[in-house]
């Protein structure tokens, strides 16, 4: 991983609590990657607010034998057919 200097001013009374989680030279680190994964988490919120999966027939996820309020079975990359289809669809708008 390269590393870029940065130079900035914060709050101090946030600095001293973030710093009291003992995360010392990786605290910038540690808030970028809680500030990616929450945008992140967001816009998939946000896009699937649109679009919802139940909307589209194909992506629906109505089978009876999966408990959708466990983790999803599928543990593994994604399907060539999926990303062909995903691509197309792209194309199309």
């Amino acid at each position: 991983m390269s590393r870029v200097r940065i130079s900035t001013s914060v709050d101090a009374d946030r600095l001293a609590r973030a710093r009291g989680f003992g995360l010392g030279r990786d605290l910038i680190d540690a808030a970028l990657v809680a500030l990616i994964d929450r945008e992140e988490q967001r816009r998939e919120l946000a896009a699937l607010d649109r679009s919802p999966y139940d909307a589209n027939p194909e992506l629906r996820l109505d089978d009876p034998r999966v408990d959708w309020d466990q983790e999803l079975p599928y543990d593994g990359g994604v399907p060539a057919d999926v990303i062909e289809l995903a691509r197309r669809r792209l194309a199309n708008t």
